[in-house]
């Protein structure tokens, strides 16, 4: 019953993440299910959460059924004032837990009154602690969809992104609107540390799916920060900012079960680019530069292909 309580705290209120319970069953069914292509990777999110409270529940009402059941006649039927059997007791301590009781069995003597109260407080405690994880985490998964959305709208490939961002000669507007996702992919990050589950809310929409639209946003800034020429990027500070946030991203989000992948995508098709007329390094210089990027890129895949998402819904390659 302790341990419960200890789970739940760290979950729902405390910023270190989720409880010993509660997050290894959480990636234990995410990593064993079938949260691919198909029905279930909308809900991976909604079921996972209702998992984790169901699991509280459980585990509460068996640890107050043990706290009644070593004594004889800790509970006693009202009518008669004969212990209660097993079933009897589990029945008592459900109804305590999560009502106030129906009268018909009561605690007999001083202890077991101040220990049914205490159950009684419990439940009422574990109701606002399910309430209080779930509404911040339910917007948080929201602002990660709006989030992909705005990604989405920057272009479908991150050749595109670039390309689109392009306007009288310099990369400009493109940084303004890098600037503005780095404080939301940010805020996302550290949404990630404090709900771990945060990670299973996915969409078989692969715009509006975080990690599809993060990957291909990783893409787009490795072309911005080593393809195009230096007199030629977004303002020195944009492009730091995102690639800070897009870092933290990968971090917290990588300890929520998203491992880094063994491979990384193809090298992002600089001539594409340069044929937009936007000014380019060599291709020799790109592909070096590219090569060093091994981490940042094999997690931004690690993270998709952990998602049930695959190479062509975020790169078109």
């Amino acid at each position: 019953m302790l341990l419960t309580l200890y789970d739940m705290f760290n979950t729902t209120i405390s910023l270190g993440g989720g409880g010993p319970l509660s997050a290894k069953m959480i990636l234990g069914l995410w990593q064993r299910l079938p949260w691919g292509p198909g029905p279930l990777r909308g809900s991976a999110g909604g079921i996972l959460s209702l998992c984790t409270i169901v699991m509280w529940v459980v585990l509460l009402w068996a640890g107050w059924t043990l706290v009644f059941l070593p004594v004889a006649d800790a509970v006693v039927r009202t009518s008669d004032g004969e212990p209660a059997d097993l079933i009897a007791r589990i029945y008592f301590t459900g109804f305590t837990l999560f009502t106030l009781g129906l009268g018909d069995y009561r605690p007999d003597g001083a202890v077991w009154q101040i220990l049914t109260a205490l159950c009684v407080g419990t439940g009422f405690l574990s109701v606002t602690m399910s309430a209080t994880y779930l509404v911040p985490m339910l917007s948080a998964a929201a602002q990660k969809r709006a989030i992909a959305s705005v990604i989405a709208s920057l272009g479908d490939t991150p050749e595109e992104i670039v390309i689109n961002g392009w306007r009288d000669g310099n990369l400009l507007s493109l940084g303004t609107r890098l600037a503005s996702l780095s404080s939301q992919i940010a805020g996302t990050a550290a949404s990630h540390l404090s709900y771990p589950i945060l990670h299973t809310f996915n969409t078989p929409e692969e715009g509006r799916a975080m990690p599809v639209q993060i990957a291909k946003l990783n893409e787009a800034l490795l072309l911005v920060e080593h393809g195009v020429t230096p007199d030629s990027r977004p303002a020195a500070l944009d492009v730091f900012s995102a690639r800070r946030a897009l870092t933290d991203f990968f971090e917290h989000a990588g300890q929520s079960g998203s491992n880094a992948a063994d491979d990384v995508p193809p090298t992002p098709d600089l001539a594409r680019v340069a044929e937009a007329g936007i000014p380019t390094v060599s291709p020799e210089n790109f592909e070096s530069a590219i090569s060093q990027q091994r981490e940042v890129r094999s997690r931004a895949y690690g993270m998709l292909q952990n998602s049930g998402w695959s190479l062509p819904d975020a790169l078109d390659r």
